[in-house]
């Protein structure tokens, strides 16, 4: 499989996420950095791409500028990968898909619906490109095997889903006006972080893991929103009931104020013939109890487990996560480029996934505001 050539916008500097990205890229030798944008100062943006090995001429100024030049050149990017603040990922993605460079995009979708319905409109129109999305959680080797057992109905029919993912922003530190900017910067801003920000930056996250393992979409949510407080307005916590398309029914928390609360995101999923649990922060294993039997824990690649090892990167018994998750995704995009086979499976999240999370995040945002159950 050849390299593609790969360019990058956002994830500059002091970019944790950049970071991530870039080593995914690289992982498994699939993807060559050879442009990009990495901050709108274009002095920085020039050093941090020499750092990275990156030719000045091919620092741009900013995504539009690097679209058309790469556009022109015979070894120009196949495919960008977009890592900006939510509010911007709809107008860059269009630009290269119009352009018919492949795209790998950050989450969420987009920062609201009305651009989510947008992009994803312009997405199936051009069947010559490849969108995948970042929802790395979907790429946890026991995730997959999660997804497996309900579609072949070990747990029988899903009847309850129970998901959280908690965070601490503050550091354990009281926040005023004074402090708030300096703090939870761009994040602040609608314009910028979307219609709400931790749904989008951490509730897209829980939502599409809620979908991804157990194929089902939401149908009807009642959510209650909180914001930081009555002067610092940016929506911190989202505790939401669920209805599933089947009658299942779901519970959903997403916090960046749950002090001591270090990046706990959890799903738990009932049937009626058992149930299962996997904890981000103990990834390699998953606990299955039968409604009939004794509780097992599972372990990535291990005996029964044997599906999940196609996705894990080293033996069953040393720990794995995060990054070889982001790189199970570009691995995976990579491979959909390059297949002339249309019937092979690919397990990225795509587009639409994209859109159910814009539709649940929308819904959210709707019930909090009229404190009424709707549907999405």
């Amino acid at each position: 499989m050849k390299r593609l050539r790969l360019g990058i916008i956002g994830g500059g500097p002091g970019s944790w996420i950049g970071h991530v990205h870039r080593i995914a890229s690289r992982f498994d030798d699939k993807f060559k950095i050879v442009s990009g944008v990495f901050s709108r100062n274009h002095k920085i943006n020039q050093s941090f791409g020499n750092s990275i090995g990156l030719r000045k001429d091919r620092c741009y100024k900013n995504y539009k500028e690097l679209c058309l030049a790469e556009k022109k050149r015979k070894d120009g990017i196949e495919v960008v990968a977009i890592m900006t603040p939510p509010g911007s990922h709809q107008e860059i993605a269009e630009l290269f898909i119009k352009n018919n460079i492949h795209v790998i995009s950050d989450k969420p979708f987009a920062g609201s619906l009305s651009q989510a319905k947008k992009l994803y409109k312009t997405i199936t129109r051009n069947k010559k490109i490849v969108y995948g999305l970042t929802h790395n959680y979907s790429a946890y080797p026991m995730v997959r095997y999660a997804k497996k057992l309900i579609e072949e109905k070990k747990l029988g029919d899903v009847e309850y889903v129970n998901v959280e993912y908690i965070q601490d922003w503050s550091n354990g530190k009281k926040v005023t006006s004074a402090t708030a900017k300096k703090v939870f910067k761009w994040k602040l801003d609608k314009k910028i972080a979307g219609v709400s920000t931790v749904l989008n930056e951490i509730g897209s996250h829980a939502y599409h893991l809620c979908n991804y393992i157990t194929g089902l979409k939401g149908v009807k949510l009642f959510a209650d929103i909180k914001q930081y407080s009555k002067k610092i307005k940016f929506d911190t916590n989202a505790q939401v009931f669920i209805d599933y398309e089947n009658g299942a029914k779901g519970l959903f928390w997403a916090s960046t104020t749950a002090k001591g609360g270090v990046y706990g995101l959890k799903i738990r999923v009932f049937g009626s013939k058992g149930s299962m649990e996997w904890v981000q922060n103990d990834p390699n294993y998953l606990k299955f109890s039968s409604a009939n039997g004794a509780t097992k824990i599972l372990e990535r690649g291990f005996n029964e487990s044997h599906f999940s090892k196609k996705f894990s990167r080293i033996k069953y018994g040393h720990p794995e996560g995060y990054l070889s998750a982001f790189s199970n995704l570009y691995r995976e995009i990579a491979s959909k480029i390059n297949s002339k086979n249309r019937n092979t499976r690919f397990f990225f999240p795509t587009a639409y996934e994209g859109l159910l999370t814009a539709k649940f995040i929308d819904g959210c945002v709707k019930s909090s505001s009229k404190k009424k159950w709707v549907s999405f």
